[in-house]
């Protein structure tokens, strides 16, 4: 299996892109293909969760209600016996006492006694049915909010499942339509992984690059479009005995390809390939040949993944994904396996 090097660049753009709209949930291309096709089974297991939690908390609150309603029977007769009793306790008190056996001292302390019992008797008696309730007034609380649900259950169950599956519904339809606006990034990327796993299929002795950047401290002047250039960056560079390939690669429809909007890749992978021909001359020497130093082949293709253009372009070959192995292996050996190693350990 060929070696591999690097994160292809359309999949970092396309993580990056949808990390920046909150969406984390993707780890490969086949992770977002996934999720496209199981869309609406998704959905569905959200609202049947959702369904399924629901019917949960309904036995669970019906449950509930009847310990509650029988809690609240005996707490609400136990307290309406401890206030009977207290207000009978307080009756008792008032009548209990003979005014005419006290000393005159005797008889304003126990009227002043009197009197707080009295008001005691009073608030008791007048508050008598607030004191109860409050007293199970959490029970209640309980009982109503469980009957509220049930009730609530069992007249609009569809609306509640909708109403609580909205949030997490919401949330899957907002990724897909991140998906949908970068389709172009996922096309790209989806292209790229083909790429790298027909690539894999090749020998050992071919070592590919993802995502190969090199920038220069002195810029490279490109005579033909007479501009200097300060780095390029190319989808793959596949290094083997054969030489250098720079491949780019383009998952473009027929009407892609044939619209005038589009900017051509030739151009590009020539200035790639012009500015990698210069670093290479300047920071590589091969002396391992008796004859003296060797160039290293450096060949410029541009894989297509389903549609390529008729008519063949000067320096630059378009090959099908179907044709890439074949056309990789087609060139005879030129390097050895030391110069494949020491230029994929310049070049990595």
């Amino acid at each position: 299996m060929a070696q591999i090097h690097g994160t292809i660049q359309s999949l970092k753009s396309l993580k990056s892109e949808l990390q920046s709209k909150g969406v984390n949930r993707f780890s490969s291309v086949r992770e977002i293909n996934s999720f496209l096709s199981n869309f609406n089974r998704e959905v569905k297991t959200v609202l049947d969760d959702e369904a399924e939690q629901l019917e949960k908390e309904y036995y669970e609150a019906s449950e509930r209600l009847e310990v509650n309603k029988k809690r609240y029977s005996e707490r609400f007769e136990l307290e309406s016996i401890r206030i009977a009793n207290r207000i009978s306790d307080l009756k008792a008190k008032v009548q209990g006492k003979q005014l005419d056996k006290m000393n005159y001292l005797s008889r304003i302390l126990f009227w002043i006694k009197l009197q707080l019992v009295k008001q005691k008797l009073k608030y008791l008696i007048k508050n008598e049915s607030q004191i109860i309730d409050s007293a199970v007034k959490e029970i209640s609380k309980q009982i109503e909010e469980d009957e509220n649900f049930i009730h609530e259950y069992n007249s609009s169950r569809k609306e509640l499942i909708k109403s609580r599956s909205e949030t997490k519904i919401s949330r899957l339809k907002f990724t897909r339509s991140v998906i949908e606006g970068a389709s172009n990034l996922i096309s790209g990327a989806i292209g790229e992984s083909l790429v790298v796993k027909e690539i894999k299929k090749l020998s050992d002795d071919y070592v590919l690059i993802n995502d190969f950047n090199l920038k220069f401290f002195r810029p490279v002047y490109y005579k033909k479009q007479n501009q200097r250039i300060y780095s390029i960056q190319v989808d793959h560079l596949l290094i083997s005995k054969a030489g250098i390939f720079i491949i780019e690669t383009k998952n473009w429809s027929k009407s892609s390809i044939d619209s005038l909007s589009l900017r051509s890749p030739i151009e590009q992978i020539r200035r790639s390939s012009f500015a990698l021909f210069i670093y290479i001359s300047n920071n590589l020497k091969l002396k391992d040949h008796h004859w003296g130093e060797q160039q290293v082949p450096i060949r410029n293709l541009i894989v297509m993944i389903n549609n390529k253009p008729k008519g063949k372009f000067k320096h630059v070959s378009i090959k099908l994904l179907s044709e890439l192995n074949t056309y990789l292996e087609y060139f005879e050996p030129v390097l050895t396996d030391s110069q494949v190693s020491r230029i994929a350990s310049k070049l990595i």
